[in-house]
């Protein structure tokens, strides 16, 4: 994968992990089976876009943050917010992907991912 022009953010908070069959249809807001797939979605399902630019980096640092902090993962003692947040700033550093998908505190399953863009065979679904 080439190095990143933006991130597309996206975000999902369900009762449950999705079933596969509900994961391959791009108009559901449930994290796909592959990463790129996030890039078919529809433009609703975006929750914001960043460039990647020191401004952008940190913004989207940030939003990866405030998603970690809303929902506090199942094992937060044992892998820290903190901790998660360095492979976020070395991803986002390296112009690649940033996912996560875990089981929060409350029980509830959280997928929030930054998607690389543009990518090969994956066109920018707002046409940059």
């Amino acid at each position: 994968m080439d190095v990143a022009e933006h991130w597309h953010a996206f975000a999902w908070v369900g009762q449950e992990r999705p079933a596969d069959t509900i994961r391959v249809d791009p108009s559901q807001p449930t994290p796909p089976l592959e990463i790129a797939h996030w890039l078919k979605k529809p433009g609703r399902h975006v929750a914001a876009t960043f460039e990647n630019t020191p401004a952008g980096v940190k913004e989207a640092s940030d939003w990866m943050r405030a998603g970690g902090e809303e929902h506090v993962h199942l094992s937060e003692e044992s892998f820290s917010l903190d901790e998660r947040m360095t492979y976020v700033e070395d991803d986002l550093s390296r112009g690649a992907d940033v996912v996560w998908g875990y089981y929060s505190q409350n029980g509830r399953y959280v997928s929030r991912v930054l998607v690389a863009c543009p990518r090969v065979g994956q066109p920018c679904p707002y046409g940059r």
